[in-house]
């Protein structure tokens, strides 16, 4: 009977040292119980940065803009029935929009017009424009699917999952319209930047 109060006790010691213990979140230990706290915290309170295509590119450094008037969507343009061509949506220079955050995630869609009503499928993926076969293969990406009522369609804002990567990392697209050739879908969409 004396050792159930023992453990009991130590148990309920245990207990209070998590609930008064200070802790250091995204600066702290990677994948600790603190660090994922925070980063999950993050995640659904955070400050969104929107983006779409700037209109001068600088090679695969400046590729985004930040969503404003005269900032069109970026374009995506399907194979046929197949993927289309992988498309650059930020580049290495885009990110950190705030000074500081050494990660970030794709956080939402918004899409803005599609020229076909058939199912579409977007994949993303992060790294370089060398390494994006190696990421498919691996099954590093994200997919999303999307079907336009009309082709002058507002879809709203879509939420997606993508993992967080470093800050400065390329980021990567391409579409496939199941049952389509050469149909495109336009999109603009945010992340979200994390200090650690």
């Amino acid at each position: 009977m004396l050792d159930l109060i023992g453990f009991l006790n130590t148990g309920a010691m245990e207990a209070e040292k998590i609930d008064n213990a200070a802790a250091t979140g995204l600066l702290g230990t990677e994948d600790s119980l603190s660090y994922a706290i925070v980063e999950i915290e993050r995640h659904l309170h955070n400050r969104e940065k929107w983006f779409g295509a700037i209109v001068a590119p600088e090679n695969e450094l400046l590729i985004a803009d930040r969503m404003a008037g005269g900032v069109p969507a970026f374009t995506l343009a399907a194979g046929n029935d197949d993927f289309g061509s992988w498309v650059q949506i930020l580049g290495s220079s885009d990110t950190p929009v705030i000074a500081g955050s050494v990660k970030f995630d794709a956080h939402r869609f918004m899409i803005t017009a599609t020229n076909s009503t058939k199912p579409y499928i977007i994949q993303i993926a992060a790294g370089e424009s060398a390494g994006l076969a190696a990421l498919i293969a691996t099954e590093m990406f994200t997919e999303i699917p999307y079907i336009a009522a009309s082709n002058n369609n507002d879809s709203g804002i879509s939420d997606i999952m993508t993992r967080r990567v470093p800050v400065g990392t390329k980021v990567w697209a391409r579409a496939c319209c199941i049952g389509g050739n050469g149909t495109t879908i336009s999109f603009y969409f945010g992340i979200h930047e994390y200090e650690g």
